[in-house]
């Protein structure tokens, strides 16, 4: 990865926009980020982090801080970051949230973090895209601009996670040193976080997982057994010994013979059921013959007794039969009466009708008004009936030509009725008319005085911008009065900070003072220690030492002067900060007095307040304004309306006068029409009624006739066909017929008799012709004989019977028992071999477990996860003693220490190999030197080892932001050098440092300044 360019504006200390050109810094392969502490060097690497994950760079620093305190309240705050991956060139820009003021009315409202990112077609657009901050040069194409979307892209461009990015691309301030002091848990958490070895650990707690289930299915396999064990044995019916052999085997898992002995058990049981099932057989069969033999008398004695049966129906028959044939008699004289009485009966009905026909014929005439009675006149003639036809129809043809003008008659008063409603229509619509032209003349006037209320709210509400800037302005004196305020309290506390932190380092130097003193007072101890005797003295040159001088009880050691030194430089860095600390305390408090002017924190709310209300006066007049435009708009959209009711209603009034004038023309025509039509009656309708009654009149005497000539012609009918029915049926007269006729209860009676009768006859017919029955012996002795026969059959049946189930019972029982011990050995065989396969995989699962968890008994117990960190860590060392032996001169070696640390083997630890001595140091004995340089070695170490391992991803801009001023001249030119080499293998170098002597060394620089108002300042050198 390579980085181009990078723009900030509102980030950090920079409050406006500020511009690194990365590859005018790299032209040389190295450059310096230099500035004093806290100008805002790391806010730099911040803004690098941040455009391309969304999150600053150190791992214990806030991204809150990414936003600059010194933006402008409604100015995002923007980073844009071009660079280069073998994927191709991109442009990312991130604009973090930030709360800003409400556009009306106070408070501050939350605008959302946006992101986008672009591709960049060519290189030769980088400069054409780069002075483009729109971000519509041509060659971008916008491949994400949702803030998860632009994540996922640019994990996938660069190819490192933002852990790996900030331990490889950015090396932070101190976070090295700590990894290499680190404790075990510390060291492991960064390591597993680096190269994503979570799935490790996941893998152990998987394989603990699958150790424990596969305990548990071992142990539900056992008890599987052991109750299909107790299943077989129960189903079996064994004895208590043969019970005990099958639970030793199941015990000692001894399946083969377990199973043997179960299969004998099981042939055992079987062949016993064999043997029940063919004696059970043998009985059903001798049962079978007993049965046959018992129906065979059965069916002999019954046909004995169906005979006797027989016998006495036929003798029953014969002294029936004269009843029988007198009733077969009366129903045939019964069947031949039938007929002719009801002819008889239809002849007197008819003669009856006629009497009623005449009858009604004369009411009929006697009824009919007197203006027509030339109709009952027209009964006499012997074309009566037409002519009456003819003059029903002449009547309702008259009725029929006066049903339009009868029609036309009914409708004349609604007609009126709506011709005067018409006329009161046209007249409201006339006055209406007048109405609405006297309400449009007097518009215009009413028009221009809404008009000038508008423009006086226009005018009012013009001063709004005005009165926003002055309430903005006030709130901001406002907001500099409180922080004043606070910001005094914080001066004095900054101020008596530095106080103890100045007594702090006098104390720590007059400490480190005394300790060199007294170290100096017993030096001569201390070079005693070393004399041997034939060597030289180092003072004096003697080879001989009499007396050697002595440690005194409070002797001072080069450590504990070491240590003091430390401490006054640490009490003296924390002096310099806290005087550094309440200097810009007091810059920014003379800011903050210099933004509120001459005003008070209670003059200020007063003003703020007063601006409040001058803001609310003047939008309250614009909603005012944009409310009278309303009301404007609406009443010119009711004048356009009400011209055109007016021009629709002149309309409306010149067709309605028309149409009223026709309407009453027709009227009048139709009224005279009607009088000429309807002659002397009253009405058209009373006219159409006369005619209509005469039709009535006539067709009443038609229909009355038709019925009296149809009614004597059926009368003659019926009379001639019961001289013919009475003549034929041999009856001499009525009363002989009526007499023949059955009544309904006795000729049912008589017919079920003959019916009954029959089927006896047929039933006895039917027994006989049954086989064997007519040579059958139906005495007393033979029935005697044949039920004899039968209960001895009976007696013998039984016996076969009770032996049969005896025989069934006992082969279902034997038969049950192997059934139920075969299925029984199934399932023991079915868990012998669950134990068998369970058994085998779990050995080989909780082997596999024991390794990967550290828990085998077998090599060194260390955790899968452990492990592989081991390894990585192995690797990491081996590439940070390539670095370090250049470093240190060859010596200073880093070792992973395999021993342990106090009562704990941990594998993680590191320790320091001292040539010089052949001692191995624990990391927290180096010196502030030693640290820088051992820190830097390891994390260029584990740079080389990640890039390595995410695909060979090469990263061709590195920044390295460590203690710089912690090395002597010496060795910190060493470290420039090969840093150096770095660069000349092809990467970018950017140094962060504050160490004077870094600038003479390196020419391409980035220089960072904080004013005296706490904001921060760029310039490059290149």
């Amino acid at each position: 990865m390579k980085l181009h360019h990078l723009r900030l504006t509102g980030i950090g200390p920079f409050a406006g926009t500020v511009e690194i050109d990365f590859a005018a810094l790299g032209a040389g392969g190295m450059f310096l980020l230099e500035g004093p502490t806290g100008s805002g060097k790391s806010t730099i690497l911040d803004a690098i982090v941040y455009a391309l994950y969304s999150h600053v760079a150190g791992s214990d620093a806030s991204g809150d801080r990414i936003r600059s305190q010194f933006a402008a309240p409604t100015e995002p705050s923007v980073v844009d970051l071009v660079f280069e991956t073998a994927s191709g060139i991109y442009r990312v820009r991130r604009q973090p949230e930030f709360q800003r003021p409400k556009l009306r009315g106070t408070g501050t409202t939350k605008e959302q973090a946006k992101a986008v990112l672009w591709r960049i077609g060519s290189p030769q657009l980088i400069e054409s895209v780069i002075a483009d901050t729109a971000g519509n040069a041509p060659g971008l194409e916008a491949i994400a601009t949702r803030i998860d979307e632009v994540g996922r892209e640019i994990q996938r461009a660069v190819g490192l996670s933002r852990d790996q990015f900030t331990q490889t691309v950015l090396l932070p301030q101190n976070e090295f040193a700590r990894f290499l002091r680190a404790g075990t848990g510390e060291r492991q958490a960064v390591l597993q976080r680096v190269f994503g070895t979570e799935t490790y650990a996941a893998v152990e707690k998987q394989l603990e997982e699958m150790r424990k289930q596969a305990k548990r299915e071992v142990d539900a396999a056992h008890q599987t057994l052991s109750t299909a064990l107790a299943r077989f044995t129960e189903a079996t019916a064994l004895e208590d010994e043969q019970v005990r052999a099958l639970e030793d085997h199941a015990g000692a898992l001894r399946l083969e013979p377990l199973a043997a002995l179960a299969e004998e058990h099981v042939e055992a049981v079987t062949t016993r059921a064999d043997e029940a099932d063919a004696a059970a057989q043998k009985a059903g069969t001798a049962e079978q013959v007993a049965r046959t033999a018992a129906e065979a008398a059965t069916a002999a004695r019954q046909r004995i007794d169906r005979r006797r049966e027989l016998d006495a129906l036929a003798q029953r028959l014969e002294q029936e039969r004269p009843a029988l044939e007198a009733a077969r008699t009366s129903l045939q004289r019964d069947e031949t009466a039938r007929p002719v009485l009801d002819v008889l009966r239809r002849r007197d009905t008819a003669a009856t009708q006629v009497a009623a026909a005449v009858e009604a014929l004369a009411e009929r005439a006697s009824t009919t008004p007197a203006q027509h009675s030339d109709l009952v006149d027209l009964l006499e003639g012997e074309e009566a009936d037409e002519n009456l036809a003819s003059a029903a129809d002449e009547a309702t043809a008259a009725a029929g030509s006066l049903t339009a003008l009868a029609e036309l008659e009914t409708g004349l008063p609604a007609r009126e009725q709506a011709l005067q409603a018409r006329r009161e229509t046209l007249d409201a619509a006339k006055t209406a008319l007048t109405e609405l032209t006297e309400q449009l003349g007097a518009r215009p006037a009413q028009r221009a005085e809404q008009a000038t209320a508008r423009d006086a709210a226009r005018q009012d509400a013009a001063a709004l911008g005005d009165a926003r800037l002055a309430l903005h302005a006030a709130q901001e004196r406002q907001q500099a009065t409180t922080a004043a305020v606070e910001q005094e309290k914080q001066v004095a506390v900054l101020r008596e900070q530095a106080t103890k932190a100045l007594r702090s380092a006098q104390e720590a130097a007059t400490t480190e003072a005394e300790l060199r003193r007294r170290r100096f007072a017993g030096i001569a101890a201390e070079l005693a220690v070393d004399l041997a005797d034939g060597e030289a003295c180092p003072v004096c040159g003697a080879v001989e030492h009499p007396h050697p001088a002595g440690a005194a009880e409070d002797a001072v050691s080069p450590e504990q002067v070491e240590a003091a030194e430390k401490q006054r430089r640490t009490a003296e860095t924390a002096q310099a900060r806290a005087e550094q600390d309440h200097a810009l305390a007091g810059q920014e408090l003379t800011r903050l007095r210099e933004a509120a002017g001459d005003l008070t924190p209670e003059t200020a709310k007063s003003a703020v307040d007063t601006a409040h209300a001058q803001v609310e006066a003047a939008r309250r007049a614009e909603q005012s304004a944009a409310q009278l435009e309303q009301a404007l708009t609406a009443f010119d959209e009711e004048t356009a309306r009400l011209t055109r009711r007016k021009e629709t209603g002149a309309l409306d009034v010149e067709r309605g006068s028309t149409a009223l004038t026709a309407a009453a023309d027709a009227l009048e025509t139709d009224r005279t029409t009607i009088i000429e039509a309807r002659g002397e009656d009253e009405s058209i309708a009373a006219r159409r009624r006369a005619h209509t009654a005469r039709a009535r009149a006539a067709t009443a005497l038609r229909e009355a006739l038709r019925t009296r000539t149809q009614a004597e012609q059926r009368n003659a009918e019926l009379a001639q066909e019961a001289e013919q029915s009475l003549a034929s049926s041999g009856l001499a007269t009525a009363e002989a017929v009526r007499a023949a006729v059955l009544p309904a209860e006795e000729r049912t009676r008589l017919q079920k008799q003959v019916q009954a009768r029959a089927v006896e006859e047929s039933r006895l017919s039917d027994g006989m012709a049954e086989e064997g029955i007519a040579a059958a012996d139906a005495s007393e002795e033979a029935r005697a004989q044949a039920q004899a026969a039968v209960d001895a059959a009976a007696e013998t049946l039984t016996a076969a019977q009770a032996a049969a189930r005896d025989a069934a019972g006992h082969a279902a029982r034997l038969r049950g028992i192997a059934e139920r011990s075969t299925a029984a050995r199934a399932a023991l065989e079915t868990a012998s071999e669950q134990v068998r396969t369970v058994s085998e995989t779990a050995g080989i699962t909780v082997r596999v477990a024991d390794l990967a968890t550290g828990r085998s008994s077998d090599g060194e117990r260390v955790q899968l996860s452990t492990y592989v960190l081991m390894w990585r860590l192995d690797a990491v060392i081996e590439a940070a003693n390539a670095r370090l032996a250049l470093f240190s001169g060859s010596d200073l070696e880093l070792l992973r220490d395999t021993g342990a640390r106090g009562a704990k083997k941990t594998g993680l630890d590191l320790l320091v190999l001292d040539r010089r001595t052949d001692q191995r140091r624990v990391p927290e004995t180096l010196s502030g030197g030693e640290t820088f340089f051992v820190s830097l070695a390891l994390a260029l170490g584990l740079a080389d080892i990640v890039m390595g391992e995410a695909g060979g991803v090469q990263m061709e801009t590195l920044f390295i932001d460590e203690g710089f001023g912690s090395l002597d001249p010496e060795t910190l030119e060493t470290v420039v050098r090969e840093i150096g080499r770095l660069a000349e293998s092809g990467r970018v170098i950017g140094i962060v440092s504050h160490v004077g002597d870094m600038k003479a060394q390196i020419a391409e620089q980035i220089h960072v300044r904080r004013g005296a108002d706490a904001r921060s300042s760029l310039t490059v050198t290149a």
